[in-house]
């Protein structure tokens, strides 16, 4: 009976695709054959994603990828101990050093790095598969050659793949190499953190009811153990929700003989659309870490920098060592509070900091 009428339908010349779409409209069991169909689509393509989704666990993470210009680097950081291979190719002119991560997905939106460093023209990184998954890192060089490359364990199962754009190293091979040991002939570095606000004094509330209390002692915590993993000794004014004043923040940073003081706060403001980190000295001497600090912390976030800002701040004034202080986001942006959440989100915020400390006072020697 209903191929019937749908061939009723189909024989008059003047029929449309509405009088179709009414008839099966009004067909009961047409519709639940429809609601059938649609229903087993669902499902097939929520375990498709779900499978997807299980596969990527188990998959090397590029979190990103840093041009180190002073240094003629192309740093790679993961999360998971990276597998990749270098090869060689020409096209015409160009050429071309190709290095593929395989069993790895890259994090955020491919790239290209423009500036020229060293022997290296520009690169290119994306994925460049799915099946297996392989990210592809492309250096367009003056000259055709294989670049050194070498990895570095940084603690808490993250990886710095260091690319060099010039000259040569030691090791060259996958195995990843411990740091280099401090020199314990001179003090140990140490960093004062000072979790911002607390107890009575939630700091930012936002939109949502996120304290920005918690958001600082969680991130303040997280940066406490990367840092000594590094080898670098840690003071903290709070690890746990309690007021502290600010005269008390100070005077347990200078009584602490730490080499550098780091506030860690959230900007906010009465406007939701503002976004970005900022960071904040009051000293010249803090200038160079501070605009370091922030470059470094809003690149691999991913977030917008925001500035480094001078400001009569007053735990960065009244503290006798280097002193610095990051709002990485702000709390009263509805994106960024969502950022802050998410406890994923603050210890990416904890690895970038701890990283530019020990790249800019250990690795590169400023201590």
């Amino acid at each position: 009976m209903l191929k019937d009428k749908l061939k009723d339908i189909l024989r008059l010349k003047t029929y449309s695709f509405l009088d179709i779409f009414k008839y099966l409209a009004n067909n009961f069991y047409l519709r639940v054959i429809l609601l059938l169909f649609f229903s087993l689509n669902s499902i097939l393509l929520f375990t498709k994603i779900k499978n997807a989704c299980a596969v990527s666990r188990n998959l090397t993470e590029i979190t990103s990828v840093y041009v180190n210009y002073q240094n003629n680097t192309l740093n790679v950081y993961t999360i998971g101990k990276p597998l990749y291979k270098g090869y060689l190719f020409k096209k015409g002119q160009d050429n071309f050093f190709i290095i593929a991560f395989g069993h790895s997905v890259l994090f955020g939106n491919a790239g290209k790095r423009s500036i020229p460093f060293g022997d290296i023209d520009n690169v290119l990184f994306a994925q460049f598969a799915t099946n297996p998954y392989v990210v592809h890192i492309v250096a367009k060089e003056k000259s055709l050659e294989k670049l050194p490359i070498k990895t570095i364990f940084i603690g808490n199962n993250k990886y710095d793949t260091i690319i060099y754009g010039t000259g040569t190293i030691e090791t060259l091979s996958n195995e990843a190499a411990q740091p280099p040991k401090y020199n314990r002939q001179k003090p140990v570095f140490n960093v004062f953190i000072d979790a911002g606000h607390g107890g009575s004094d939630p700091g930012g509330i936002g939109p949502m009811g996120l304290p920005e209390a918690f958001v600082n002692l969680s991130i303040a915590l997280k940066l406490r153990t990367l840092l000594n993993a590094k080898g670098i000794k840690t003071e903290i004014d709070r690890t746990s929700n309690v007021n502290v004043s600010l005269q008390q923040r100070v005077d347990e940073a200078n009584n602490s003989g730490a080499n550098l003081f780091i506030g860690l706060y959230c900007n906010s403001a009465i406007v939701p659309y503002l976004y970005g980190t900022t960071t904040y000295y009051f000293h010249k001497n803090s200038y160079p870490f501070a605009k370091f600090l922030n470059h470094y912390v809003s690149k691999h976030l991913n977030l917008k920098n925001d500035g480094t800002v001078m400001d009569d701040l007053y735990v960065i004034r009244f503290t006798k060592m280097p002193a610095v202080l990051i709002e990485y986001a702000y709390i009263s942006n509805p994106f960024e509070e969502h950022l802050l959440a998410s406890a994923t989100f603050r210890q990416l915020i904890a690895d970038a900091i701890s990283n530019a400390i020990y790249k800019y006072y250990i690795a590169d020697k400023r201590y």
